[in-house]
């Protein structure tokens, strides 16, 4: 079901869109579902679905796009299988948006998070995160959407961590860091921060020290940050880390070692709540299970950290995304967090930061599994998992303020596990 403003709908028939932007939306259901994102001349927006592939089947996880070389690849969880799938595409750049089936395989079960690397001379990797134990790489002929096994690494625990959620190693995400030099790879189960480094000729990986974080807190996804230089202070590089049983953001200062030796995580921000805010109820957090944390920025040089919360349900008679439906719904949230523009160092020159609580907003449904911003930072489209739906926000981009009710939507798509706009420039590479 599409929503849309009653406007667009009584003005449709005499009005033509000025703007177009194509969504890709993955769902445990197997689907791809590609979207048509536009706004017309009088300012409203509709989410148009044009196609839809199984090619992904069958419980599709998460997205990963090669905008220069019109690419996508999806990675099938197979929760009601034995093995996950790695399946590739190539974008139609027609109206529909299809997707052509390039190759689809099996590998380790439960892929759930990629990485695209990009080497010399037009090389790719691509690094995917198993939450059975495995990080798994594949070397891609970028022309022909073609992949091929590459490495292999699986993770042992000599007991289980403190929560039932740490029965075993969880690996949930592969970022790569501002240098180009790292993956690090957020393991749920062991809370480490699994660090590989990249051989930038060959694209292997080898395994350097785990970074240790707080036992039980269940590391899930992190951010980046680099602060500019200036010619009174050197740039540092932050880590941001959000953590799904814990529920908190940790923050670190990044140094890296000599020789291409690893990383070192040194905190720079005491844990902070990832749903922080004095207004909500405690023994609703409790159950709180963040999913996905973005960096963004504004126009007056801010920097935002984005959080979507999950199993904690704070909004309730929240406006239906239907505009034909006045029936209110209840709602998970997204946060959103301030990082200073600078902060002090003490005396070993670390910088010790402050991150503020800025506001806590509707998600749009239950379950925000993902977020995805624009290439602008002036929408943010949200996927509910346990509503089925995809909604569209806007975000002002002068102060990062998240808009009280969706701009469009769209209902039934089963549990919605990632998005990705197609609406970037392409990377170097």
């Amino acid at each position: 079901m599409i929503f849309t403003s009653r406007a667009l709908l009584a003005l449709a028939a005499t009005t033509s869109t000025i703007s177009a932007t194509k969504l890709y939306v993955s769902s445990y259901t197997g689907n791809i579902t590609t979207f048509d994102f536009t706004k017309t001349p009088n300012a409203t927006y509709n989410l148009a679905r044009l196609d839809t592939t199984t090619g992904c089947s069958p419980n599709a996880s998460w997205l990963q796009i090669d905008v220069k070389h019109r690419n996508l690849f999806c990675l099938d969880e197979g929760i009601i299988v034995a093995n996950g799938s790695l399946t590739s595409f190539k974008i139609d750049d027609g109206k529909s948006g299809a997707l052509k089936l390039v190759k689809h395989a099996a590998v380790p079960a439960a892929p759930v998070n990629s990485a695209l690397y990009y080497g010399p001379n037009g090389t790719q990797l691509l690094a995917v995160a198993h939450y059975t134990h495995a990080l798994t790489t594949y070397t891609i002929n970028p022309i022909a959407a073609s992949f091929a096994p590459f490495q292999t690494f699986n993770f042992t625990m000599e007991e289980p961590g403190p929560k039932p959620q740490q029965a075993g190693p969880h690996p949930h995400q592969v970022v790569i860091d501002p240098q180009k030099k790292y993956l690090i790879v957020p393991d749920l189960g062991a809370d480490l921060l699994r660090i590989f480094y990249v051989n930038p000729t060959t694209l292997q990986l080898s395994e350097r020290p785990s970074i240790p974080v707080e036992k039980g807190s269940g590391p899930r996804h992190g951010v980046f940050h680099t602060t500019r230089r200036t010619v009174n202070r050197r740039g540092q590089t932050h880590y941001y880390l959000l953590t799904e049983i814990s529920s908190k953001i940790i923050g670190y200062n990044v140094t890296y070692l000599p020789n291409n030796g690893g990383l070192q995580f040194t905190p720079s921000v005491s844990p902070v709540l990832a749903y922080t805010t004095s207004a909500l109820n405690a023994a609703i957090a409790a159950g709180n299970a963040p999913a996905e944390i973005a960096l963004a920025q504004t126009n007056t040089g801010g920097n935002q950290l984005i959080v979507s919360n999950r199993n904690a349900t704070f909004f309730s008679n929240v406006k239906n995304p239907d505009p034909a439906n006045s029936t209110t719904i209840i709602s998970d949230s997204l946060a959103t967090f301030e990082l200073p523009k600078s902060s002090p160092r003490n005396a070993t020159g670390i910088e010790e930061q402050q991150i503020k609580s800025l506001a806590i907003t509707p998600a749009g449904g239950l379950f925000p599994r993902h977020f995805a911003l624009n290439a602008r930072g002036d929408k943010i489209a949200v996927g509910l998992q346990r509503s089925g739906r995809v909604v569209v926000y806007e975000r002002c981009t002068d102060t990062g303020a998240i808009g009280k009710d969706p701009v469009a939507g769209f209902e039934g798509l089963g549990e919605v596990s990632s998005i990705v706009w197609d609406d970037r420039k392409p990377k170097a590479g």
